[in-house]
């Protein structure tokens, strides 16, 4: 395997990961977006947790940037790599 087909198969699991815990962040704060309604007259379970699911999301957070950084940063390089392949290609 030559290097851009090792880093294209790097950023498709990458990639697939951000999905992944987007699609989970995105649940959590449905769930909180569901508890905000509630929460005028929430009972004390509510705002429990509502709190809970807070917290949650502020946990993966940090994972959210990581991946996500890393998977524009393997995106860069892999164009990087792709554009050198075609000039040396058109050099020779």
């Amino acid at each position: 395997m030559d290097t851009l087909s090792v880093m294209a198969t790097v950023w498709g699991i990458i990639v697939t990961a951000f999905v992944a815990i987007m699609v989970y962040r995105g649940q959590l704060t449905q769930h909180e977006t569901d508890q905000l309604f509630l929460s005028e007259n929430a009972l004390p379970d509510a705002q429990e947790e509502n709190e809970k699911i807070i917290r949650r999301v502020n946990k993966i957070q940090p994972f959210c940037a990581g991946i996500g950084g890393a998977a524009a940063v393997l995106t860069v390089l892999i164009f990087g790599v792709w554009v050198a392949q075609l000039v040396a290609k058109s050099r020779s």
